[in-house]
């Protein structure tokens, strides 16, 4: 990254976390439509382990948890990710949850095959160029389908 590009993605940190710390579970509770949609298609292809980038407080990892799915949630802000700890304990369904606080500039180390679908609802909505964004197209990534719009897919 450039000086100024770790200078944005320094201030989108601060951001979110004076966002998250500021406004706790500032989307709600219950989870975004596209995450309902997204658990059917995951469920229907046999989905078990799902990765979930950008999932700030959590209302839509709390929501695969809830439907039986293994969720590693990821995110940008330490903050948004401690809510969403917090919620998976007292909702009962934390041996469901890992977190990782994570930039999506940085590439994801993951096992391979250690996750069956893929998920983020608003990440796009963050100042990312193009060149960044690039990784997220999925293109080359065998067994990758769309579901929908937004960034949701079955490995």
């Amino acid at each position: 990254m450039t000086d100024s590009e770790q200078d944005l993605a320094e201030a989108q940190r601060r951001h979110w976390q004076n966002t998250y710390t500021d406004h706790p579970g500032m989307y709600g509770e219950l989870p975004s439509a596209p995450a309902v949609h997204a658990a059917e298609l995951f469920r229907a292809a046999g989905a078990k382990d799902v990765l979930e980038l950008g999932a700030g407080h959590g209302r839509d990892a709390l929501h695969f948890a809830r439907e039986g799915f293994t969720v590693h949630a990821t995110d940008l802000s330490a903050t948004g990710l401690e809510q969403l700890r917090d919620a998976a304990r007292a909702q009962g369904v934390d041996q469901q949850v890992t977190i990782a606080t994570h930039d999506v500039r940085d590439p994801i180390l993951l096992p391979d095959m250690s996750v069956d679908a893929v998920f983020a609802h608003m990440l796009l909505c963050m100042a990312l160029s193009t060149k960044e964004i690039h990784p997220f197209s999925c293109v080359g990534i065998p067994g990758f389908r769309r579901c929908g719009k937004r960034i949701s897919g079955l490995l």
